[in-house]
């Protein structure tokens, strides 16, 4: 008996996986509001009663979307930045995540901004999930450009706090920016301009 309900519950989080899979494309391509239920559970090859059993309203299904999401592209940056060398190196690195991602997913932009413009209300549920999956990236820059500042004399005095909010601004702008015309060859002037801001800091 023991073995069947290891099956059984096996295959429920096989089911739940595909939901949520779905939902990754479905919600990201279409947009949340333009994916209706139905699409993902006959995408998805579940039953109502399984989609329900796991997700009760499609609010539940775009907190595990965006908790999914999260997960998948903190850790495409984190790959990107480790595949550099010197905190410098591993800094100027985010320029160059944008411009694989941006153009790996043909310009669809920021999971997390699209479903902001979405769901206009700030204290919804889903907006928070949002801001926390923001809030992540501002400490990553953050940390980025602190290990710049401890890793070189003349990188001391930078106020990391300022050159952190400024790469979390330029880094989201370039993402609208390069969204709204399907062209990533802008991020090449962010770069610059985050270059000058580091060179005045010094």
């Amino acid at each position: 008996m023991h073995g069947q309900s290891d099956k059984r519950s096996s295959n429920y989080s096989e089911a739940r996986q595909k939901i949520i899979d779905r939902a990754l494309d479905l919600f990201y391509r279409q947009g949340y509001l333009a994916t209706g239920i139905n699409q993902i559970i006959a995408e998805a090859g579940v039953s109502k009663n399984t989609f329900y059993y796991y997700f009760p309203s499609k609010e539940d299904l775009c907190l595990a979307y965006l908790h999914e999401r999260h997960k998948l592209w903190m850790s495409w940056l984190n790959e990107k930045i480790d595949s550099y060398g010197s905190p410098f190196e591993r800094l100027m690195g985010v320029f160059d995540f944008l411009k694989s991602w941006l153009e790996k997913c043909d310009f669809r932009g920021c999971a997390f901004l699209n479903i902001s413009s979405e769901v206009p209300d700030i204290n919804h549920i889903i907006r928070q999930e949002v801001i926390i999956h923001k809030n992540e990236l501002r400490n990553v820059l953050k940390s980025l450009v602190e290990a710049l500042r401890t890793s070189e004399i003349k990188y001391a005095g930078i106020n990391a706090g300022f050159l952190a909010d400024a790469l979390y601004i330029i880094f989201e702008g370039l993402i609208s920016a390069c969204q709204n015309y399907g062209d990533s060859s802008i991020i090449d002037s962010g770069r610059r301009n985050f270059l000058q801001l580091l060179e005045k800091a010094e």
